[in-house]
């Protein structure tokens, strides 16, 4: 299957900007264009439930589009007409959870889980408080939501999910109170980024620590908005469109490792109330409205860096080194992102608990410049691994946990 969907990816390439790095590729359109939908990625396959349609219409409807050949298809609906909800997927299931129910703008507490095996929903405990508007990201098993609209009220508030025990409990507090976000894990934190109070937008990165339940402001992000979306890919923040005043085609990006931002290859389609969602080393922004307000759209779109290998504006590696494995833990896939200031031979290994090597994911020549590695591990037992980089100047082991 990979041979066809390579050669659709080539024709399908459109030069947008040459100026900013990134490029665009449309893709299949969405069956049912909608909007105000936020996606899950799933054994590699990316889950759009409910939404407004076009004409303003709230569906059940859920649609799965398989990057891999490029289609659509459709599973069990929501047991009720939602938008502006939260989900995420954990532990090989889907979990929507709060939303506003019908046509209205009246926040739900109710959730839902998706049982992939039965192609069925069924209800989890309710949520501590009815909410909407707010973002679900998945940490370690739990899924945290965070701010959105609570009775009413832009919210600071971020409760946590844990699928294990069915239950919930409140956690700190986001400093800043906003809905219409976006958010996205890297590594150790979740980040939440730009939203608004009302109409008016703000520009605010935050980052939230699960380990240490605590909050970090990060530099703002250059172009305030709200009803934007957001994913990570290789380790970096990567924000798209919005809306107030009109919908905006920017693309941003940030880097965690010098907390800056840049500009990227603006979206072929403007838009706001999508979602984003990442598959290997492209991120698809799907659905969304074209004007402000109501205005649904089919419109499914590719953002990828063709090149990881050298820098996006000539720039090399200042250093040696090897990232964190993201996601970490992952099952049964992940990436291993390394750099190299200089060409030469590199070799990564996959070492079990004892040391042994169990698999050469990479030994061969590596020009200077940003690397990525896949590592499938769905043929090994759950636990404690490690992959280890080796250079003729360079040696570095990092560690990552295998839950399936």
């Amino acid at each position: 299957m990979a041979r066809p969907f390579v050669l659709m990816f080539t024709c399908l390439l459109i030069d947008v900007a040459f100026a900013q790095p990134g490029q665009w590729f449309t893709r299949t359109p969405m069956p049912v264009g909608r909007q105000e939908t936020a996606p899950a990625v799933l054994n590699g396959r990316i889950y759009i439930p409910a939404g407004y349609t076009v004409g303003g219409q709230v569906s059940t409807i859920v649609e799965v589009f398989d990057p891999a050949t490029n289609s659509w298809s459709t599973i069990a609906p929501v047991p009720e007409p939602l938008h502006h909800y939260g989900l995420a997927a954990a532990n090989g299931r889907l979990y929507l959870l709060g939303a506003y129910q019908g046509s209205t703008f009246t926040p739900m507490n109710r959730g839902y889980v998706f049982i992939p095996d039965s192609n069925l929903w069924r209800p989890v405990a309710n949520l501590p408080v009815a909410r909407g508007a707010h973002m679900a990201v998945e940490f370690n098993g739990k899924i945290y939501l965070i701010g959105g609209i609570i009775g009413g009220l832009t919210t600071t508030r971020t409760d946590v999910y844990d699928p294990a025990t069915n239950s919930w409990t409140t956690v700190a507090d986001m400093p800043s109170a906003r809905e219409h976000t976006a958010a996205a894990r890297i590594d150790s934190l979740i980040y939440v980024i730009g939203g608004r109070i009302g109409s008016t937008n703000n520009d605010i990165l935050e980052a939230y620590s699960p380990a240490t339940n605590t909050w970090y402001t990060k530099a703002p992000m250059p172009t305030a908005r709200g009803g934007l979306a957001a994913a990570a890919m290789n380790g970096r923040l990567y924000v798209f469109g919005g809306e107030i005043p009109g919908v905006f085609h920017q693309s941003e990006e940030y880097d965690p490792a010098t907390n800056s931002w840049r500009a990227v290859a603006s979206m072929l389609t403007p838009r706001h109330g999508m979602g984003a969602a990442t598959v290997a080393d492209s991120i698809y922004v799907i659905g969304g409205a074209v004007v402000a307000g109501f205005g649904a759209t089919d419109a499914n779109e590719l953002f990828t860096l063709p090149s990881l290998s050298v820098g996006d504006a000539g720039e090399k590696p200042h250093a040696f080194m090897l990232h964190q494995n993201y996601p970490n833990p992952f099952n049964p896939s992940t990436r291993i992102e390394y750099e190299l200031p200089e060409s030469g031979n590199v070799i990564l290994t996959i070492h079990d608990i004892l040391g042994r090597e169990i698999r050469v994911l990479l030994k061969e020549q590596k020009p200077a410049g940003r690397h990525v590695a896949e590592f499938s591990a769905r043929d090994l037992p759950n636990g404690v691994y490690f992959y280890r980089m080796q250079t003729t100047r360079f040696t570095a082991t990092r560690k990552m946990i295998l839950l399936q």
